[in-house]
């Protein structure tokens, strides 16, 4: 009796819960930024970061803003914009150089801090994005062709017919769930409209005129720059 009470009092030591270290931030390197016309930042990348989260606002013109090593994000001045970059594949004490990029008499604000948060961009911005990267490339290649003389009327239509039925397609798509189509849900069908109706000839992209559709890619343009998955043409005539 006195053996079995002894066994039954033993228990298996089991291994405790794992506890991540805790990454103090507070002398994590910022910057504060009011100048006028373009300006860089030079910060050194802390242990344990792995995003870099930008506020930035300016007065008129156009923005590039971004650290070196992720796409930059671009647009048209006006209200407060806040950007995340991934940096979490950069070395620990690297320097890293944020250029902030506006017109020589523009103002702007900006501050820049290390987050220990990934960034993760927004799935269905970034397939919707990456849909539209295929379609511009191929009407802008085939504009652009026609206007070197290296591609006929034909040809023009044939290089187009893929990117006018997938355009027609995805505008189907964020008109039936426009609640899941996101932001840029809302300008594809404007984009599509021009590029299935009245812009479907050759030059109604490489040359259309303001309206409905030069507005909704330059929207379309900012939603993908800022999701971090950015519009990507691959010019095949140099225009």
């Amino acid at each position: 009796m006195l053996v079995a009470a002894a066994l039954a009092g033993c228990t298996a030591s089991q291994p405790g819960p794992s506890v991540s270290p805790t990454i103090s931030t507070a002398t994590w390197p910022t910057a504060q930024i009011y100048h006028t016309g373009r300006a860089s930042v030079m910060l050194t990348v802390p242990a344990g970061a792995r995003s870099l989260q930008l506020a930035f606002s300016c007065t008129s013109g156009l923005y590039s803003v971004g650290p070196e090593v992720d796409p930059p994000r671009d647009g048209m001045c006006g209200g407060a914009q806040r950007f995340d970059f991934d940096i979490h594949s950069v070395a620990t004490d690297t320097r890293l150089t944020i250029d902030l990029v506006v017109p020589d008499a523009t103002r702007l604000a900006a501050t820049m801090n290390f987050s220990t948060s990934a960034f993760t961009p927004d799935r269905v911005t970034s397939k919707e994005c990456a849909a539209l990267s295929a379609i511009q490339d191929a009407y802008l290649n085939a504009d652009q062709g026609h206007d070197h003389g290296d591609v006929s009327d034909l040809q023009w239509s044939q290089l187009t017919a893929s990117a006018k039925t997938d355009v027609a397609t995805l505008a189907a798509q964020t008109k039936k769930s426009p609640s899941s189509a996101g932001l840029l849900g809302t300008v594809i069908p404007s984009l599509a409209e021009w590029l299935t109706g009245a812009g479907d000839h050759p030059g109604g992209v490489l040359h259309a005129p303001p309206g409905d559709f030069t507005v909704a890619e330059i929207l379309a343009g900012q939603i993908c720059s800022s999701n971090g998955t950015s519009i990507v043409i691959h010019s095949k005539y140099g225009g």
